[in-house]
């Protein structure tokens, strides 16, 4: 099995590399005219860019290259000498059944130029091979092409790191590799000839103890002293081994004195975690007191609080309670394993986050989550937290957040009124004075479900005292939604 795998992909490295060159006598002068616009704009775009979402000129040019070039054609001009006309040619075929679009994939694992490309308002820097990849992979680029099968993705990622090139392509086929004995090889030789960073992550996936070293002295190039490690970290949190403990600790003494955060300390303080004992836990609490910056600070304790979510265990339970009560950090997912750890303290700090002044206390009383619904929004699960153990203070905490929260959170709370004559007053206070338009169309939406004519009046006489539910694209939305409801 293994000489036959050997065969098939020294097979296909060498059909991926032969030459080839484009014969422009094969291609009609209408095609031809359509190729010369496209190479005039030299840039790969989509049907909509821009923020107003246009259609560029490029995209019809491309359009009259589909309509006018035959199949033969366009299997030609992914030869041309220029990368766009080779992408746009590739997609057109994409769209064409009986192509053999794998092979000529294949041909172009080596096609490396870069192309700017501009999809919406994001403009980039691609490579006309990682292109044709792209267009090919499911769930990418274009849904209405010809897509690779699981058979064709698996042979393509051993191509791609097998054979030396330089796509962006071949990074995401060594993260998905599995860690088989048979690849191994291939592996730690991209890690030590070609210092592969992609690699040194799957790599450390195999653990084995002969790869400690080769972990623990890499640094990719990078100006920065403290810099280089991001994928050093990555590759430890896959085998967080005692041999990386120095390094990991000197780096983040490193950082304590900084005035700038880096992404990487997202990935050192994820090695860290991958600990999950004492001496990581020593670690993750350096920051908290030790950080010289406190602007600085909120960084190093969000990194710390994804980490130990990603590496979520007991031992971090301090931690967890401690981000929360100091730092007010908590995630839905980590308030519904607090509740479950100790639903009374969990308890009293959710009345400390929803009730303004409120002092946590110790308390006999243990909440019941029967009934309750843990949502995505932290807000939201904790009302319902509220409201199941204590209606009439959710009511309250209802009426606080009508009146204060902010246009990410009000519709949390009017989503509660189910049409309460507790709230009628709380909602006309804040639509009294309220000027986002997002804020007083939720408010009034909230009071035409009461459904009550007196209300409805109301309504109108707040619009005009509050000049600002008529002004620009909030007055027409209101306006068209008191017409929908007959309210005039």
């Amino acid at each position: 099995m293994k000489i036959k795998l050997t065969i098939i992909i020294l097979f296909t490295t060498l059909i991926s590399c032969a030459q080839t060159t484009f014969d422009e006598s094969s291609i009609s002068k209408r095609t031809i005219k359509a190729v010369k616009n496209i190479e005039e704009v030299n840039q790969l775009m989509s049907s909509a860019v821009g923020a107003a979402g246009m259609r560029p000129e490029q995209w019809n040019n491309f359009e009259e290259l589909k309509k006018t070039a035959t199949k033969e054609e366009l299997i030609e001009l992914t030869n041309h000498p220029n990368g766009v006309v080779r992408s746009y040619s590739f997609w057109a075929l994409s769209h064409i059944k009986d192509v053999d679009l794998f092979s000529i994939v294949k041909g172009h694992i080596n096609d490396d130029e870069e192309i700017s490309t501009m999809f919406g308002c994001i403009i980039n820097n691609d490579k006309v091979g990682d292109f044709f990849i792209d267009i090919l992979t499911p769930e990418y680029v274009d849904l209405n092409s010809e897509k690779m099968n699981s058979t064709e993705l698996t042979e393509l990622d051993s191509l791609l790191i097998y054979q030396p090139n330089n796509l962006s392509s071949r990074y995401s086929a060594i993260n998905r590799a599995k860690p088989t004995e048979n690849l191994y090889p291939k592996i730690r030789e991209l890690v030590i000839e070609e210092k592969n960073q992609s690699a040194l992550v799957t790599l450390a996936k195999y653990q084995k103890e002969q790869d400690i070293e080769i972990i623990k002295s890499n640094r990719s190039e990078n100006e920065k002293i403290e810099s280089g490690y991001y994928h050093t970290y990555v590759a430890i949190s896959q085998f967080p081994r005692s041999e990386f403990i120095p390094l990991l600790e000197t780096n983040l003494k490193k950082t304590l004195d900084n005035t700038h955060f880096s992404n990487e300390w997202r990935e050192l303080y994820k090695a860290i975690a991958s600990y999950k004992n004492k001496k990581a836990v020593e670690l993750l609490k350096v920051p908290f007191s030790k950080v010289e910056h406190q602007n600085i600070k909120k960084y190093h304790i969000r990194f710390v609080y994804g980490a130990i979510q990603e590496f979520q265990d007991p031992i971090y339970n301090e931690l967890y309670w401690r981000i929360w009560e100091e730092e007010g950090n908590i995630s839905p997912e980590i308030y519904k394993y607090l509740f479950n750890e100790n639903p009374s303290k969990t308890y009293e700090l959710t009345k400390k986050e929803m009730i303004g002044n409120y002092q946590p206390q110790k308390s006999d009383f243990v909440p019941t989550s029967n009934g309750v619904e843990f949502t995505e929004g932290i807000y939201e699960t904790m009302l319902n937290v509220l409201t199941v153990n204590d209606k009439d203070l959710a009511n309250k905490v209802i009426a606080e957040q009508i009146l204060n929260s902010n246009v990410h959170n009000l519709s949390s709370y009017t989503s509660k009124v189910n049409k309460q004559n507790i709230f009628i007053e709380p909602l006309f206070e804040r639509l009294e004075d309220a000027w986002n338009a997002h804020i007083y169309l939720d408010l009034v939406k909230t009071l035409i479900e009461y459904d009550n004519k007196e209300i409805n009046q109301r309504i109108l006489k707040t619009r005009k005292r509050n000049k600002n539910l008529n002004e620009d694209w909030g007055g027409k939305a209101l306006d068209k939604l008191l017409a929908e409801n007959g309210i005039k």
